[in-house]
């Protein structure tokens, strides 16, 4: 009985480390912070292939244009705003093994019910394309535009007069 009663206490004390390594695993997870942006921070309402942002700091996108046109390090913060929830976006341009790399890290947040953030995620881009409009970046299978300049509410650049 004794035999019995040491063997169930043994994995008792194994079962309440494991929990308490996994909560404190799962915690440093969600501490993580999202890298600083070198280059500086935009707005958009939605990420996408069509990127239209609404707000820039200053020089921001020449500094991220510049840094992927030469794979030098910098980062860009792009904040996706909703009414009451969104994301912010960093994407950082390093370069390593022959080619440009380009990671996006990106944690999503909500006002609603005091607030909240979710952990930071990560995924590897592909840079596809440096042209007039901006940055096109491949991002787990989505295409990106980080734009090379603000598109003023209510005008279209490309469309005819």
């Amino acid at each position: 009985m004794r035999r019995l009663a040491m063997t169930v206490a043994g994995v008792c004390l194994v079962a309440a480390i494991s929990g308490c390594a996994l909560t404190g695993w799962r915690a440093s997870q969600q501490d993580a912070a999202l890298p600083s942006a070198s280059c500086g921070s935009t707005v958009t309402h939605m990420l996408s292939s069509a990127t239209k942002l609404l707000s820039a700091g200053p020089g921001a996108l020449a500094c991220f244009d510049a840094a992927a046109r030469s794979c030098r390090p910098a980062s860009l913060t792009v904040t996706e705003m909703g009414t009451d929830d969104g994301a912010d976006d960093v994407f950082v341009v390093k370069p390593g093994g022959g080619a440009c790399q380009v990671t996006e890290f990106s944690q999503s947040w909500s006002a609603n019910f005091g607030g909240s953030h979710s952990a930071v995620t990560s995924i590897n881009c592909r840079l596809v394309a440096i042209a007039a409009p901006g940055v096109t970046l491949n991002c787990g299978g989505q295409q990106l535009l980080i734009p090379a300049t603000v598109i003023v509410l209510g005008s279209d650049p490309g469309a005819g007069s």
